[in-house]
């Protein structure tokens, strides 16, 4: 672990040593966005890396999601800060007795940016491409995954009235109604696909306060006002979501005023903002989870003992003091603390034992023998603020048990695509919560669906036909007890097989200049930038 602790301080030393040239770089207008607007007119937000692609339909990135969420909405929404749901381009809905049915009534005088009227045929638009395959925006290098994981009971949505959508399911589904808060119920404007076709997942058109106007890659993104908005406007004639890798220079722009908030800074980097009242630190806890996938496809790691004593071997504990400095806590299970299925007052599936963990490993010489490739990517995510120093606390923790271990570091897009091929032995990823649901984590993470090359969010690629039909069955109870133990039957079967280890919860952490108003965390994490202005000290 003295190893470890010298790396940590290393690196952190290290940036403080390149301070000085950074400052140079910044003072030196190095900058290739025009930042000539002042800022009540201009809101600049800076985070650690680039959104993917803006289709709200095949996206499953962070920074893609928060751009679309200033430019795109659905027909419900989670109200403000909460998991409580609440009509929005619908002004109601109901729901029928026997679980199928949901209809919706929408809002009379929504435009689309691109001047196409909010009505039930333009809004059946969104949902049909992603159902029916043969529609022509049914991308074919798209992966509709989202799709597939949370609305696979909906059977048909129709046009029963001008303005009336009705969705009918092949089975209940107790959180359907909490997917269609989620990014890939955004709507999108028909129109967008007529005029651009394909390229509509770089000129996203939606009904939001700010609408698409540039996208300069790796650099920003620009958005301006939707000057027609249905709702309260936006409090900024112009919003840039600005891409900058390095946490430090991230945090110097903030400081010199060229961003005006940010997110992705480690907690130790929090601290030199504690004092200063020029900016706001807005934290909570987060419903995510950072965890070590084992690939079912490495031979070498298949046998359910060797992936106990592996994760016996981690300290977990030392990750949230070292990496994270406190700001997160152990997770135990892989749903966030409280979810439904938690077992209560039981003792941990995975117990810190790294001399038991050394003695099951040592059954195994050949284990022994060749490094274990640990996979992990470079960009700071909600979860994993360093994945790199996550990454070294791991391979001291594994050489302590006597494993070999080589980190194999990418930048997070390659990270990703490697995952989702499950071309790795270990790999650490992670996941933040999209309806507040169970089923929204146990079935991405282990449900045989999930496990599909190029597209998975299991990418363990773990397959049980017990867990999935329990899966199955808890998405079609409405019954809290029933599904409470439901959940935990997942649970049980998940500690037995072991195809992932929980690592950590980490808090949502997002700093903004102390002038900014309005903003709010969600529980979700996603960012919404369409309530918030200018406010002079």
């Amino acid at each position: 672990m003295n190893t470890v602790l010298y790396l940590n301080a290393y690196l952190r030393c290290m940036s403080g040593f390149i301070i000085i040239f950074l400052q140079i770089f910044i003072l030196g207008g190095c900058s290739q966005i025009d930042e000539s607007v002042s800022p009540p007119n201009t809101f600049v937000f800076g985070r650690g890396s680039d959104a993917q692609k803006l289709d709200p339909a095949d996206i499953d990135d962070g920074e893609s999601v928060n751009t679309l969420a200033q430019i795109c909405e659905g027909l419900v929404r989670f109200k403000s800060g909460t998991l409580d749901i609440q009509p929005w381009l619908a002004r109601s809905y109901t729901i029928s007795k026997d679980g199928l049915t949901y209809t919706f009534e929408l809002r009379e005088g929504v435009r689309f940016h691109d001047g196409t009227p909010l009505n039930a045929e333009t809004a059946l638009f969104t949902f049909k491409r992603q159902l029916d395959n043969s529609h022509p925006a049914h991308f074919s290098k798209a992966s509709f995954q989202y799709w597939k994981n949370l609305f696979q009971e909906i059977k048909t949505v129709r046009a029963i009235g001008p303005m009336s959508l009705e969705f009918k399911l092949s089975e209940p589904n107790a959180s359907i109604l909490y997917s269609l808060a989620t990014f890939p119920a955004w709507l999108i404007s028909p129109m967008a696909f007529e005029s651009h076709g394909e390229a509509i997942v770089r000129r996203p058109i939606g009904t939001g306060p700010y609408r698409f106007l540039d996208w300069k890659p790796n650099q920003a993104i620009i958005l301006e006002k939707n000057q027609d908005y249905w709702g309260s406007e936006a409090g900024f004639e112009r919003l840039i979501m600005r891409t900058i890798p390095d946490n430090t220079l991230r945090l110097l722009e903030l400081k010199a005023g060229k961003i005006h908030a940010l997110d992705g800074l480690q907690p130790a980097e929090l601290t030199e903002l504690d004092d200063n009242r020029k900016f706001t630190i807005h934290t909570q806890p987060g419903m995510n989870i950072g965890y070590l996938a084992f690939s079912s496809y490495a031979k070498r790691l298949r046998s359910p003992a060797i992936r106990h004593a592996i994760a016996m071997a981690i300290d977990r504990k030392a990750i949230v003091d070292l990496a994270l400095d406190g700001f997160a806590k152990v997770a135990e299970y892989p749903i966030p603390p409280g979810f439904l299925g938690e077992p209560i007052n039981s003792r941990p599936p995975i117990i810190h034992d790294p001399e038991a963990a050394r003695k099951i490993l040592n059954k195994y010489p050949k284990l022994l023998e060749q490094p274990i490739e640990l996979h992990t990517f470079t960009a700071p995510r909600p979860y994993f603020p360093d994945p790199l120093i996550i990454a070294s606390l791991i391979r001291s923790d594994l050489e302590n048990v006597n494993l070999k271990v080589e980190i194999i570091s990418r930048d997070f897009k390659s990270h990703l695509i490697t995952a989702r091929q499950g071309n790795f032995e270990l790999a650490l990823l992670g996941w933040s919560g999209d309806n507040g649901d169970p089923d929204n984590f146990l079935a991405t993470f282990f449900a045989s669906w999930a496990a599909v090359a190029g597209s998975a969010t299991n990418i363990s690629f773990y397959k049980n036909k017990d867990m999935d039909n329990l899966l199955i069955t808890g998405r079609q109870q409405t019954d809290l007890k029933q599904r409470q133990k439901t959940y935990r039957q997942a649970l049980m079967i998940w500690a037995r097989d072991l195809p992932l280890i929980p690592l950590i919860h980490t808090k949502q952490i997002v700093v903004t200049r102390s002038e900014v108003t309005g903003f709010q965390l969600q529980k979700t994490a996603n960012l919404f930038f369409g309530p918030i202005s200018w406010q002079s000290l």
